[in-house]
């Protein structure tokens, strides 16, 4: 009788503690916007980031993949409003700009792609101070990084401390997976500049990362929720949950169940065709990013996908044919997994607003896609059941 009784209890704890599968889903609305573009913007945006200046107006800021320029648009109007031109050369010139963090419409923070710099420019491009973040005080060399929407790479400033991201330092020898940082705190008060104790997950060994790989086994998404630090490995099924001060708290599975297995084959195409099809086709997870207005986070997904002669470079700079996205209360808990239908959205184009998550539809194979038309859908976050 007590062996029955302890099994019970053993099973209506785990029944009360498995994830909410399918209380929630993501609903297509019938609201969208649509911003015109000029034959001089490119659709495949590597940074994108909704700004609210101090008079609560909203714009959608994107970085120009053809010119080196920032573009702003009115939200509530869909109006073009200004851009931000970026020197190449000169007194003022940035030579590897991809990706930017907006502070102020008079202070952007733009860090090199090539260089352990941030510039700080203002409206006019003019830059009026650079950050220099070439060593920790630990004394470890420090990566340069770049500011995108696709891995969701943010930099955040939090009282006075700046959260860089980072890549996996081959200057490392046989310890680049375990001696490596994910992120960076620059201290402005106290300048200094520290490592995360979050590390790599070893997916791959650094031996391995020393030879040829995919580029993107180590690669993450990283968001604040206004009290940690929550990053999505894209080889990975486990969130790390770390706080403003470098600490892990917390690692949480969070499965999709479109992905029975994330890719592990060590093997890597040599042909590079052939490289971005596998980019294309592999099973992984993407993006994680948070929706404060909800209280929930979306995690990206991406089931295994078959493709033959296709545009490949288009659909992995868009976001993929397929995708789903899990979605997860302030615990981590899965309230459901939403999967979108295939050639419709380019995910990798996305912002949240108080009314909704919205989901770029110009994606290539989408029948109503226009080059001159950046387009997005809301989707609203919906309980299907108690």
């Amino acid at each position: 009788m007590y062996k029955l009784s302890s099994l019970l209890i053993l099973f209506f704890l785990f029944s009360c503690g498995s994830p909410k599968e399918d209380s929630y889903i993501l609903e297509a609305s019938n609201d969208s916007l649509v911003f015109d573009l000029n034959p001089q913007t490119s659709m495949f945006i590597k940074a994108l980031f909704p700004y609210t200046d101090e008079k609560g107006r909203e714009y959608l800021t994107f970085q120009n993949n053809i010119e080196p320029e920032i573009l702003w648009y009115d939200m509530k109007s869909q109006e073009y409003i200004k851009t931000t031109k970026i020197d190449k050369e000169g007194e003022n010139g940035i030579s590897n700009f991809v990706g930017y963090y907006i502070y102020s419409d008079d202070e952007i923070y733009i860090p090199e792609g090539m260089r352990n710099t941030i510039n700080v420019i203002d409206k006019d491009g003019k830059i009026h101070r650079k950050i220099v973040y070439d060593k920790t005080t630990q004394g470890k060399s420090t990566i340069p990084f770049n500011c995108l929407s696709f891995p969701y790479t943010p930099i955040y400033m939090i009282n006075g401390k700046m959260y860089l991201p980072q890549s996996p330092n081959m200057g490392l020898g046989d310890r680049i997976v375990e001696d490596s940082p994910v992120t960076l705190i620059l201290d402005s008060i106290k300048h200094s500049l520290t490592e995360f104790e979050l590390r790599f997950p070893k997916v791959r060994s650094s031996v391995e990362l020393r030879g040829n790989t995919l580029g993107i086994e180590m690669s993450y998404s990283q968001v604040y929720d206004g009290k940690n630090f929550i990053y999505s490995f894209f080889f990975d099924e486990n969130l790390y949950i770390v706080s403003p001060d470098g600490k892990v708290r917390n690692q949480v599975k969070t499965r999709s169940k479109y992905v029975d297995e994330i890719y592990n084959e060590k093997k890597v195409p040599g042909d590079i065709t052939e490289l971005v099809r596998t980019l294309c086709t592999i099973p992984m997870y993407g993006n994680l990013i948070y929706d404060k207005y909800r209280d929930v986070y979306y995690r990206f997904v991406y089931p295994e996908t078959k493709l033959e002669n296709d545009n490949y470079m288009d659909i992995w700079q868009l976001g993929r044919t397929k995708f789903s996205i899990l979605i997860l209360d302030k615990n981590f808990e899965i309230l459901g997994e939403t999967l979108f239908p295939e050639n419709i959205y380019a995910s990798n184009l996305f912002f949240i607003r108080k009314d909704g998550l919205y989901i770029s539809t110009s994606f290539f194979k989408n029948p109503t896609f226009s080059d001159d038309k950046l387009c997005f859908r809301r989707f609203d976050l919906i309980q299907t059941k108690k």
